[in-house]
């Protein structure tokens, strides 16, 4: 009877040090949501905020023939679509220090925003899967779920010091997508964007998204993939958007 009923039980899971769920996430993700589900998100959002930010700092000056690209095609395009009107000489380099330092120093604030978004869409989208997922949870869940971008930007900064600077084209250069290999001033953009879509790196924290809510939201495996596959195409609209802005 004793033993019936301490079977009954659910047993908590076992508790682990943030740096042992740090490689958990990568190997056995499942379980550190399952940890993670009622602990404050802050500690795994923090981590990536900050360890991204420091890696982009540092290795920003070899990425900056990126920025520049990118920085001259989003000004041509803003031209295109304002009638050819352009900026003077002046107000490029004011609009592009402006922008180049968002880049350098801004990054951390801007992936902190990023997960913050992430996990309030994915709590509502969620909810269309039968999800019981709580709102602290989610944000638990795009918090280590970003875990593999981390791992894309030391890969960023490798690429930026090897390789050829004339190759730094675009920001899809360092992507470990079909879009590095296209040239983005002779590819159609809105193909261009949806290539860059296939990113390794947003393929993988699409899965720790449907893996999270299959632990947290209590889902079957089958909405948990539907799930991921609805938040990569939601995650894909505002760049297909760019990419049809600029045809």
């Amino acid at each position: 009877m004793t033993e019936s009923v301490s079977a009954s039980i659910a047993t908590p899971p076992a508790k682990s040090s943030f740096w042992e769920d740090l490689i958990d996430i990568f190997v056995s993700p499942a379980g550190v949501f399952r940890r993670w589900g009622n602990r404050s998100a802050w500690a795994p959002m923090l981590f990536v905020a900050i360890a991204i930010g420091v890696i982009t700092y540092f290795t920003f000056s070899s990425l900056e023939p990126l920025f520049d690209a990118e920085f001259t095609r989003g000004m041509a395009q803003a031209a295109k679509r304002s009638g050819g009107a352009t900026a003077t000489p002046e107000q490029l380099a004011t609009i592009r220090g402006y922008s180049l330092a968002a880049g350098r120093y801004g990054i951390g604030v801007i992936m902190l925003f990023t997960m913050f978004i992430l996990g309030s869409f994915s709590f509502l989208i969620g909810k269309l899967f039968g999800s019981k997922q709580t709102y602290n949870a989610a944000l638990v869940v795009a918090g280590w779920a970003y875990m593999p971008r981390v791992i894309g930007s030391v890969l960023g900064g490798v690429q930026g010091l090897l390789m050829d600077p004339s190759k730094l084209t675009s920001a899809m250069a360092i992507t470990l997508s079909p879009a590095r290999f296209f040239d983005p001033d002779a590819t159609n953009p809105l193909l261009f964007q949806l290539m860059g879509r296939f990113d390794l790196m947003t393929i993988w924290v699409t899965v720790l998204l449907g893996v999270g809510l299959y632990v947290t939201g209590k889902v079957s495996k089958s909405n948990a993939v539907l799930f991921a596959v609805t938040m990569w195409v939601v995650g894909s609209l505002p760049v297909l958007r760019q990419g049809f802005m600029a045809m």
